[in-house]
């Protein structure tokens, strides 16, 4: 008869699957361990990752493993552009020179970002292009079942 073990201490998760003496044994061992740890306890929980064997595994030096915990829970930070560097933003630039004084599509818009080195996908034009036409910057017409074409004729 197998006997099986899951432990979700909140996202910790421990499963163990055998005899039913196996599974005591280790969660005897396991137990303990998981306490001292901190395990589930998101603000106090260290990483620690314990091979359950014949033996109980040697603590490493304090030093290192703190250094290997903050390496593992340092968060990747979200690169955001700088201000101006929007696909919008390098639009109304367009706009200010007088890009826009005649009706133009999604891809014209494309092309003349490339012409200023900037590199966007048509999609992320008609974005920005559907939100500065919502925030009154830009005006927009739809003729027949094509693209929106996109103007400003009240300067």
């Amino acid at each position: 008869m197998t006997n099986r073990v899951h432990i979700d201490a909140p996202a910790g998760i421990v499963e163990i699957e055998g005899e039913k003496d196996f599974v005591e044994g280790l969660l005897a061992k396991l137990f303990p361990l998981l306490e001292e740890a901190g395990f589930g306890s998101r603000a106090t929980a260290k990483t620690n990752q314990i091979d359950i064997g014949d033996e109980t595994p040697e603590p490493e030096d304090e030093g290192a493993e703190e250094s290997s915990i903050t390496k593992a829970k340092a968060k990747r930070k979200r690169s955001v552009a700088p201000k101006g560097h929007s696909c919008a933003d390098r639009m109304l630039s367009m706009k200010s020179v007088g890009f826009f004084k005649e009706k133009r599509g999604t891809a014209d818009i494309v092309t003349g970002l490339a012409e200023k080195g900037f590199t966007h996908k048509p999609n992320q034009v008609s974005a920005a292009g559907e939100s500065l036409f919502k925030r009154g910057l830009l005006q927009r017409t739809k003729e027949g079942n094509g693209p929106f074409q996109y103007y400003w004729d009240r300067d």
